[in-house]
């Protein structure tokens, strides 16, 4: 038993390393393609800087992180006006599916919460010396 778990911690750990020296090697080829494209512009630092301070993003985001800076850098570099506001309006898209806009961030937080207090009703509710102060009514019909 012990040796399957280190077993398994073992294949976790290499799977950590490898997709760890990818992200690296994704973001060399990122610095590289950016030296060779000149400095990226105010949308795209926001966008990286963005995404650089979500901890939830992963792996699996990595489309939508391209599609992203990809936008970021058309509205940037574009001079067609109508070109810049469709490429923010798309970036707003992405950046709200993946939790990064306030308002998107502020609906997760308060969905979290409200697990939160469900979680700790129920323990409430399930010690036998413990009465509740004053119950939540029950909803009007309409």
């Amino acid at each position: 038993m012990d040796e399957q778990q280190a077993q398994k911690r073992r294949e976790r750990s290499a799977a950590y390393s490898r997709a760890y020296r990818a992200r690296k090697r994704a973001e060399a080829a990122e610095r590289e393609r950016v030296a060779a494209d000149g400095e990226p512009g105010p949308m795209r630092q926001a966008v990286d800087a963005s995404i650089s301070a979500a901890k939830w993003i992963t792996g699996a985001d990595a489309a939508s992180i391209a599609q992203a800076q990809r936008l970021a850098d058309i509205a940037d570099r574009t001079d067609d006006i109508r070109l810049e506001i469709r490429a923010h309006s798309l970036l707003g898209r992405i950046l709200a599916d993946m939790g990064l806009t306030p308002r998107v961030r502020t609906q997760l937080e308060l969905r979290a919460r409200k697990l939160q207090t469900v979680v700790e009703d129920r323990a409430v509710d399930a010690q036998p010396n413990v009465t509740r102060i004053s119950p939540r009514p029950t909803p009007r019909r309409r």
